[in-house]
């Protein structure tokens, strides 16, 4: 993590001193009270209350309070801590926190019941995002939806996802995903060892041919991939809550890169040029392929023939097919791989798993063929695995923020307008009545009993109006991947020259995503 320097944290305390003395509590017409936390009597008067929480410092508020590394354990512990409301038993689960940063309203949702209260059924107020000026400003990732303003800019590629990525167009993407999976099982038959690389080969190889780009991805060292991969990484790293003081401080973003303390600045230059070269190259190279007519039909092309043929098309219609298909790119080349390795290390961890899979793929498919999309209602077991590897450890711990438009009130708490809201998916992922007992252990039992939760509708992929549109390719991905593995490979530990069997040293990543690295 890059930390802000003394000088420049003095600095951002002493501005916002002065913003704070200049400012006067008022009641702007139509809405309730913009208040920083030390005015908690004018909430008092309209008999309300922010939520509970840490207890904030002079200016600082609760940023010496915001965790640097797994942040998810130490927003599990706030939940547990300060989540819960007066009247409610200590049997119930903690359901909100609250955390002020720099004068920032940073508010957790730690139970289903408020998650879609505020992100389903309140969802006109609770769709936006905020303005991530690390991720967006200065490192040029404003293009991904997911980090986009909810509006009709935001609506415009949001229907363009829709359209190939909904239920019934996933289906056509199916040939696809069985195709390259085949070609994953010859690629660990030959060398098992660099399981990650041909996983990662594999995932970009579909989405490339499913955005259409036409590439055909390199073996070893591909330009695409390895863009793609810095590029999430970069995310990763910036995207989480408290990671950058930009981020709570966005003036911050002016200050020049030379100035102490100002490295993020540095930093931000780095990982722009992958973001960008992410969203550009690739495209660039469709339009070659266009003007000299070798383009095959695909996602890109196809709106982009579409777009030559209108004549009052928006002026920047082109940025939005080009920005959509980044974004399945993105999503596509990554975030299945990550999932999967977890799956990897979770079969090594717990061999009982593995095994119980694998007695299922062979009841259904005899040994003698390869498991298809339309054995999947032969396969319970197996799909409850990937989901299993979705809960276990989620790739989005918190989530990405949604914002409030608007000043709003839930169970006499107040959360004021343009909060940073965080729908707790570590913490509801483990609510034992949505999926029992013994959440550490890996255990895809747990889906075959009744009354269990699906992890895709429980944080995994999202929530609200923000779902990721891409989940029901992603977790057909997952779904052959696991099968084909399973049904060709056992998935055992490392040996030492004496052929001992070595367990893995592993640790997760903090940050945006949480995934394995040995």
């Amino acid at each position: 993590m890059v930390s802000l320097s003394t000088e420049l944290l003095l600095l951002s305390a002493a501005t916002l001193v002065v913003y704070r003395l200049l400012s006067k509590p008022r009641v702007p017409k139509g809405e309730l009270v913009h208040i920083f936390p030390y005015q908690n009597s004018l909430l008092k008067e309209l008999g309300l209350r922010l939520p509970p929480g840490p207890s904030p410092k002079p200016i600082i508020g609760n940023a010496l309070d915001m965790p640097k590394y797994f942040e998810w354990e130490t927003y599990a512990k706030y939940a547990k801590q300060y989540g819960k409301h007066n009247n409610i038993s200590s049997k119930e689960s903690p359901f909100i926190f609250y955390l002020d940063v720099f004068g920032t309203p940073l508010v957790f949702l730690n139970s289903r019941r408020m998650v879609h209260e505020l992100f389903e059924r309140r969802s006109s107020n609770y769709s936006d995002r905020t303005t991530f000026p690390m991720v967006v400003d200065l490192m040029g990732f404003g293009w991904a939806m997911g980090f986009q303003r909810y509006g009709e800019w935001w609506r415009r590629h949001r229907r363009a996802m829709h359209n190939k990525f909904h239920p019934s167009a996933a289906e056509a993407y199916k040939s696809i995903q069985i195709k390259h999976t085949r070609d994953l099982l010859r690629r660990l038959h030959k060398a098992p060892e660099d399981f990650i690389k041909h996983i990662r080969h594999t995932a970009g190889a579909i989405i490339m041919e499913v955005v259409g780009y036409d590439i055909h991805i390199k073996s070893e060292n591909d330009p695409y991939i390895h863009a793609a991969e810095e590029a999430m990484n970069a995310a990763g790293e910036a995207a989480a809550p408290g990671r950058f003081m930009v981020d709570m401080i966005p003036w911050m973003k002016y200050i020049p890169e030379w100035v102490p303390g100002a490295s993020f600045k540095k930093q931000a230059r780095i990982w722009r040029k992958y973001i960008l070269d992410m969203a550009d190259l690739p495209f660039e190279h469709v339009k070659a392929q266009m003007a000299n007519g070798t383009a095959q039909p695909s996602f890109t092309s196809t709106h982009l023939e579409r777009l030559a043929a209108t004549n009052d098309a928006p002026a920047d219609a082109e940025q939005v097919i080009k920005n959509t298909a980044a974004v399945i790119f993105a999503g596509g080349s990554d975030t299945t791989v990550k999932t999967l390795t977890t799956f990897v290390l979770a079969m090594v961890l717990f061999p009982d798993v593995q095994k119980k899979v694998q007695e299922e793929l062979d009841a259904a498919l005899g040994g003698v063929r390869l498991p298809e999309f339309e054995d999947m209602t032969a396969l319970p077991y197996t799909i409850a695995a990937y989901k299993e590897a979705m809960r276990w450890h989620p790739l989005f711990p918190m989530g990405v923020a949604h914002a409030a438009t608007q000043d709003d009130v839930i169970d006499g708490y107040f959360i004021p307008k343009g909060a940073i809201v965080f729908g707790n998916s570590w913490f509801l992922l483990r609510e034992e009545a949505d999926f029992g007992p013994d959440m550490e252990k890996f255990d895809p039992g747990r889906f075959m009993e009744s009354g269990r939760r699906d992890p895709g509708q429980t944080g995994a992929f999202g929530y609200g109006r923000r779902v990721c549109p891409g989940r029901y390719m992603a977790e057909n991905s997952l779904f052959i991947a696991v099968a084909s593995i399973l049904q060709n490979f056992d998935i055992t530990p490392a040996r030492d020259s004496s052929g001992k069997e070595v367990m893995p040293e592993y640790e997760w990543t903090s940050g945006f995503f949480s995934y394995v690295i040995a």
